[in-house]
Formats: C-alpha cells, sequence, structure tokens
C-alpha cells in the first residue's frame, strides 16, 4: 500500500511539473496578420520598385511579371529584349502566385483569389473580381502553421498576409 501512495504522490508531483511550464518556441519566422478590410484595399498600381526576393516569373506577350513573395507583382516590359524595363510594381498583400490570360491577371491575395484587368499600355489596373477563402493560409518559409498563443492574439477579421524572419 506504502507503494502504491508513494507512485500516485510521485505521479501527481510529475503531472504538476509538466502543467507549470509554459513550452518554449524558438520560430524561425513570425506571423504579420492584416485587416480584411484594409488588405483589400491595399491592391494598387505603383511605379517600379527594385526586385528584392523574386519569385515566381510569368511571360505573356511583351512583359514579364515576377512575383515579389509576400508583397506583389513586378512587370517588366520586354519589348526591347536587349533593354528591358522595370515599367511598375503592383501592390498585392500576401502574394505568392500569378497566372496569366489575356488582359487578365490572377493572383492571390493572401487567402483569397484576384482578377485584375491591365491596359497593354499598362498604365491602370482594375480590380474586376475577388473570391474570398479559396486557398489555406500561409505557412511560414519554415514550413510551419501559426502557433496556438499566434492564433489568440490574431485580431478580429485579420488575415495572415506574411512571415517575416524574427
Amino acid at each position: 500500500m506504502k507503494k502504491i501512495a508513494s507512485y500516485s504522490v510521485l505521479l501527481l508531483l510529475l503531472i504538476m511539473m509538466g502543467f507549470q511550464n509554459e513550452p518554449v518556441f524558438n520560430a524561425l519566422y513570425q506571423p504579420i496578420f492584416m485587416l480584411r478590410s484594409d488588405m483589400e484595399n491595399n491592391v494598387k498600381f505603383k511605379g517600379p520598385e527594385p526586385i528584392m526576393e523574386a519569385g515566381k516569373i510569368y511571360l505573356k506577350d511583351k512583359f514579364i511579371f515576377i512575383n515579389e513573395k509576400y508583397r506583389g507583382i513586378h512587370v517588366i516590359d520586354n519589348s526591347n529584349p536587349e533593354n528591358p524595363a522595370n515599367a511598375a510594381f503592383i501592390s498585392i498583400d500576401g502574394c505568392i502566385d500569378m497566372a496569366v490570360k489575356g488582359n487578365i491577371l490572377y493572383a492571390d491575395n493572401a487567402v483569397d483569389l484576384i482578377a485584375i484587368r491591365f491596359n497593354l499600355e499598362l498604365t491602370t489596373i482594375e480590380v474586376t473580381g475577388r473570391t474570398r477563402n479559396v486557398f489555406p493560409e500561409l505557412i511560414s518559409p519554415d514550413g510551419r502553421g501559426l502557433y496556438w498563443q499566434e492564433e489568440q492574439a490574431k485580431p478580429d477579421g485579420a488575415i495572415l498576409v506574411k512571415w517575416v524572419k524574427r
């Protein structure tokens, strides 16, 4: 009987010790959230920006579209292949992929799929369609999703738009 009581006390102590310690996470990347309304209104046509972290590349007619991971799409005018010109940047938060058909650019805006109409002179763009929550939430470059604590700290109505190195 004394052995059972001793083992019970030992087991109880071990269980209690296990609940006192919070898990320590040494994540390399930190999630960045944005309110959905801000994310949707932040698709903008800008002047050219330097390419910092090139992602996927898409060639359409005289244009080269280069993804800037989580930030948007660079548009390169390749009408003179000996001297391509960085023509514009389309800011799209959470963008990592794209496709083009005709004069419609399809891109992911974090978890949404958007359709952007552009003219061949590349002077304006117009978001012509948005399908919400088509894609899963972005995972970090090291392959993890949100920790429970990060999920709890996520503001209401916010979308995960990128991961930044800590």
